[in-house]
């Protein structure tokens, strides 16, 4: 007859209420050898740190495949709740012992020892639903710790590349220097020179030497003596490219309570925006928010443009911007060989389908660079005369219907803070005992610290400088006539400053464009 123990233990359980595997091995040594049963070291089964939850254990599943061999014939467990904590699960494993007509016996179950064919299983049903309830309560206390460190921005998650965790302070993140550079050249190369995911790629992959991020990953497991189970990527792919380009933590940005799991070892799943624990400026930024939001721009209308102009192989200048005035579809770039070859662009659709669909209307790159000059002369004197009014009058009525809306909320806020003294005066004069009168003192204390801080916000905001905030006004006012001087005075404007000046260029067929700027003066202001 072969007898072999099992053990098992898992370190997300109660560290005061579970006994460490020697001890388990204890047990079940000096219960075999009280029925003159002999098992050696070798004839143990071990699943360490491992959830009960689950009974795919490798330890416990190779055990099991040589129980329905018919190579074991005993197996002692400390108790049911080692071989198990999922009820169904379990009763149904028993009834499979003893249809097997294999024994399996319990040393410290509740009542006393539990032997499978011999015993009585009345209560089993109870033990394995408490066990199962202990597993669900411990994985509920776990969730709402998780969600409650989110909430309050704490760091619970694993390795961000390119950022490190301070060793002393695990809520705090610092910047590996060996990885700025990386993320700094990804968005540089998406946002100021115009390039997809995939020529980013191929850029890493055969000009720098730039880990990716899972190699990243695997190192920083190794600095701590742990191995790297998931897979290793050596090349970059535009799905990684794609992580960080939407990843507002390069920004300086925490965001938390992005998944959830509904059930114990289930699947995470994402959740909603809206439900995320977002924290502004919690750690030093790699790239700036503008250069972050206009990365998330440039994304949404890649992805909204119906275009083949992934597959061109020269380099357009407004490739992205373009979109056809008469049907609406994106806009493909072309070469023009009629006399000398220049670049220019068609609808996506007429090359596609032809008349059915849309007209005709090719036009060139260097016509439409023109137009765009003229356009930004005439609405960079738009900028200019605002420009004159705010530096000579910086009150405006908005303003001061502003300040005045301030003014009635605080002496709204300042009458409800004397009605809250007296109403805490006669409820003290009331109570009948200090204990009453203690409770009466914090509650009204809360009220009133509500109250007097947003007076005292409302007070700072009534107080803020007119002059600084038109000096604010004025500062994005010439940036913007800046950038429309470097487009106006340029062969080929830079990249950047078109993704932040313009949001679409509409082509139609009787050559008229027309263009959509992202500022807008009433904006600014």
């Amino acid at each position: 007859m072969t007898v072999v123990g099992y053990c098992r233990l898992s370190r997300d359980e109660d560290k005061e209420n579970y006994t460490s595997i020697e001890e388990q091995k204890r047990i079940i040594k000096d219960y075999a050898s009280s029925r003159n049963w002999f098992i050696s070291d070798d004839d143990f089964y071990i699943d360490d740190n491992v959830s009960g939850y689950t009974l795919n254990r490798p330890e416990f599943s190779k055990m099991i495949e040589r129980v329905k061999e018919g190579k074991i014939d005993v197996v002692i467990a400390k108790d049911l709740s080692r071989i198990g904590r999922n009820n169904g699960r379990v009763l149904v494993l028993i009834d499979e012992f003893k249809n097997m007509q294999k024994n399996l016996i319990l040393v410290s179950e509740i009542g006393g020892t539990y032997d499978v064919l011999n015993d009585r299983d009345d209560t089993i049903g109870i033990t394995t639903w408490f066990n199962e309830r202990y597993v669900k309560d411990c994985s509920r206390k776990t969730r709402d710790h998780m969600y409650s460190k989110q909430k309050n921005g704490r760091l619970v998650m694993g390795n961000y590349y390119g950022y490190i965790k301070d060793k002393e302070d695990i809520t705090k993140l610092y910047v590996d220097e060996e990885i700025r550079p990386v993320i700094k050249l990804i968005y540089k190369l998406y946002t100021e020179e115009g390039l997809g995911r995939k020529k980013i790629c191929d850029i890493l992959n055969s000009k720098y030497n730039y880990p990716t991020p899972s190699v990243y990953y695997q190192s920083k497991h190794l600095e701590r003596g742990r191995i790297y189970k998931h897979p290793i990527q050596k090349l970059w792919s535009t799905y990684m490219i794609s992580n960080i380009l939407n990843n507002d933590v390069y920004c300086g940005t925490l965001r938390t309570h992005k998944k959830k799991t509904i059930s114990i070892r289930g699947k995470a799943i994402k959740l909603p925006e809206e439900e995320h624990f977002v924290f502004e400026d919690h750690h030093d930024a790699i790239i700036s928010k503008e250069t972050f939001k206009l990365a998330q721009e440039i994304r949404k209308r890649k992805a909204s443009t119906k275009s083949t102009s992934g597959t061109r192989k020269r380099n357009y200048i407004f490739s992205g911007f373009c979109r056809c005035g008469d049907c609406g579809f994106g806009v493909s770039g072309i070469t023009i060989t009629r006399k000398n070859s220049q670049k220019g662009y068609e609808c996506s659709q007429y090359r596609t389908y032809g008349k059915s669909i849309c007209k005709c209307h090719e036009i060139k790159e260097i016509y439409i660079l023109i137009h765009l000059k003229e356009f930004l002369k005439l609405t960079k004197q738009k900028y200019i005369e605002e420009l004159k009014k705010i530096e000579i009058d910086t009150k405006t009525s908005n303003k001061v219907n502003q300040k005045e809306k301030i003014k009635l909320e605080i002496d709204m806020l300042n009458a409800e803070y004397k009605i809250l003294i007296n109403q805490k005066i006669k409820d003290l004069t009331n109570s009948t005992n200090e204990y009453q009168k203690k409770m009466i003192e914090n509650t009204y204390k809360e009220l009133e610290k509500s109250k007097i801080d947003r007076i005292d916000t409302l007070q700072k905001m009534l107080n803020e400088d007119e002059e600084e905030l038109s000096k604010e006004k004025v500062k994005k006012l010439k940036t913007t006539i800046e950038y429309f001087n470097d487009i106006i005075l340029s062969d080929e404007p830079n990249r950047y400053i078109l993704e932040c000046l313009i949001d679409k260029i509409w082509i139609y067929h009787d050559k008229s464009i027309k263009f959509e700027l992202k500022p807008d003066i009433k904006k600014i202001i």
